[in-house]
């Protein structure tokens, strides 16, 4: 399920850049957390539509069904990590998540 995630994420990072730009990816280990950082080149999304996106059939796409971001955070959720979306100061998004590490021992118990 975190394929989807990756490829909901890109996708609307792509989607974004319709004349081409940046996807940088930034991973980091941190104490018992793994975050992963996608920020884009894009337009960003209006201030008045951060609270919503992600919300089932919220979309300001005019093919899009609004699913995409709904996905992603209940899948992130459901692996007990968090997600949360904000504009770039130099203009695009950038996409925080986070993910519980667990030792290769450990068993994965879902929600």
């Amino acid at each position: 399920m975190l394929h989807q995630v990756f490829l909901n994420l890109f996708i609307n990072a792509i989607h974004a850049m319709p004349r081409g730009g940046t996807i940088w990816v930034t991973v980091a280990a941190k104490e018992k957390h793994l975050q992963v950082v996608i920020e884009d080149e894009g337009e960003g999304i209006p201030p008045e539509f951060l609270s919503r996106v992600w919300s089932p059939f919220f979309t300001t796409k005019e093919k899009g069904t609004g699913l995409g971001l709904g996905i992603v955070k209940s899948v992130v959720e459901s692996h007990e990590g968090t997600v949360r979306i904000e504009n770039r100061a130099a203009g695009g998004t950038t996409v925080i998540l986070v993910l519980p590490v667990r030792p290769e021992n450990a068993a994965w118990k879902p929600s």
